[in-house]
């Protein structure tokens, strides 16, 4: 079972990622509509995998990275974002996020292989981590 934490404040662009997701094997899925909420939600629930908007109504994905990050240094968190740019990928990345990618032209084989990636990914930096 892979758990999915999707933070955006778009109900539309919630409903396409939740879409998405339920398409995954096993995939169960917690949403939440601001940065703070995503925040709260992953503490009590841990998800495997975050997907996070960065153009949030009451933070930037960059500060909610950074919150998530220092709950869980090894949480898979994906930077989505409907205006992507060079840069903005750039700071994402360099802030821990595991993947960036633009809303526009998302598919499921995107995403899955992004989730899968990311979460693999994490996994080995914990194990390599823990020697």
């Amino acid at each position: 079972m892979t758990k999915v934490l999707i933070v955006d404040d778009s109900p539309e662009d919630t409903e396409m990622l939740r879409r998405f997701c339920s398409e995954l094997p096993s995939c169960v899925i917690e949403t939440a509509a601001s940065g703070s909420e995503g925040v709260a939600r992953f503490e009590k629930w841990r998800a495997d995998c975050v997907l996070l908007d960065y153009h949030l109504a009451d933070n930037n994905g960059l500060s909610v990275l950074a919150d998530l990050k220092a709950r869980d240094p090894f949480v898979p968190v994906i930077v989505l974002s409907g205006r992507g740019s060079e840069e903005l990928a750039a700071a994402t990345m360099k802030a821990g996020a595991t993947r960036y990618l633009t809303k526009r032209g998302l598919s499921l084989d995107m995403l899955r292989t992004a989730i899968e990636a990311s979460i693999r990914w994490m996994q080995h930096a914990a194990l390599s981590q823990r020697k």
